[in-house]
């Protein structure tokens, strides 16, 4: 049954202003070339860049109608597995070259208004920020007197993360109905090679342009959360530390921590998570501290 949208004036009122810009034309193209730009592989149907591209204008003309129109549902995905360094593999999700770029027009319109919301303790996959300004950040800190550190992983984050929590938050921050009508059908898109019973459906799992913003929306409550007087939070995607001048506070933030994680449906990676301090070291997304110094490791 076709979604029921909202007028235009309704979504005026909106900081996202009208929706049905984001999937112009011109929108999905520029989207496109985004995806492009990516060199990803053929598509879960088998469609490679350059066959989507060999027809790109009739292709971009009949997605911006069935996105506009509500008649827009993603084709099934096939879930593949990449090394994951030492630590085993990571599933990512393959679509269609066509939901790729819809998705990723979809991120066009909602980032700009998201990135006004997220803190600044918060430095993964947002534009303008790097590993080496969470790195920074953490110099910060132990200039201003941290010496204790919680360094912590959120077991298989985007795994774990409930799609009813997602498109609660995306209600909570106004997105207009379409927009999370969109979202809730790529949240609950097929996989079409699922080897699991709890794998019939995408979820967040990394793969789709749309994730990491939706990682960082998640993850918006608990960085909220942790901002306490006596720590400091600094968070890159699924991992963090917590600073602070005293093993008690730092102890502290890790039941905190976990209790909040716990109201997402998340926890900390038993294995991977540790309480610590500059003099005896530790890593963070690529860099190690030690005592008064930073290293950029495997540049």
């Amino acid at each position: 049954m076709k979604a029921q949208f909202p007028s235009l004036i309704a979504n005026l009122r909106s900081p996202y202003g009208p929706w049905q810009p984001a999937y112009a034309v011109d929108a999905l193209r520029r989207a496109w070339t985004a995806v492009r730009a990516n060199r990803g592989g053929s598509g879960s149907d088998g469609q490679t860049i350059a066959e989507f591209e060999a027809d790109l204008e009739k292709n971009l003309h009949m997605l911006h109608t069935e996105l506009v129109n509500g008649d827009y549902h993603p084709q099934p995905v096939k879930l593949i597995l990449v090394p994951k360094g030492e630590a085993g593999w990571r599933p990512l999700t393959l679509w269609t070259i066509r939901d790729r770029v819809a998705q990723r027009a979809t991120y066009n319109y909602l980032e700009p208004v998201f990135e006004r919301q997220f803190l600044p303790c918060s430095f993964g996959y947002r534009h303008g920020r790097s590993t080496r300004d969470a790195a920074e950040a953490i110099a910060h800190a132990r200039e201003q007197g941290a010496f204790w550190v919680l360094d912590a992983d959120i077991e298989d984050c985007f795994g774990q993360m409930r799609n009813s929590i997602v498109l609660r938050q995306l209600a909570r921050w106004h997105v207009p109905y379409p927009i999370r009508e969109l979202i809730k059908r790529w949240l609950h898109a097929k996989i079409g090679n699922a080897w699991r019973p709890d794998q019939t459906t995408t979820g967040t799992s990394q793969g789709s342009a749309l994730s990491p913003l939706l990682c960082n929306l998640y993850l918006h409550s608990f960085d909220q959360a942790m901002q306490q007087h006596s720590i400091t939070l600094v968070r890159y995607a699924d991992d963090f530390v917590i600073l602070g001048r005293h093993k008690a506070a730092v102890q502290w933030a890790k039941y905190w921590a976990a209790d909040n994680l716990k109201r997402l449906g998340l926890s900390m990676h038993p294995s991977k998570t540790d309480i610590t301090n500059f003099d005896e070291g530790f890593q963070f997304v690529g860099w190690f501290f030690v005592k008064e110094e930073m290293y950029q490791l495997n540049r």
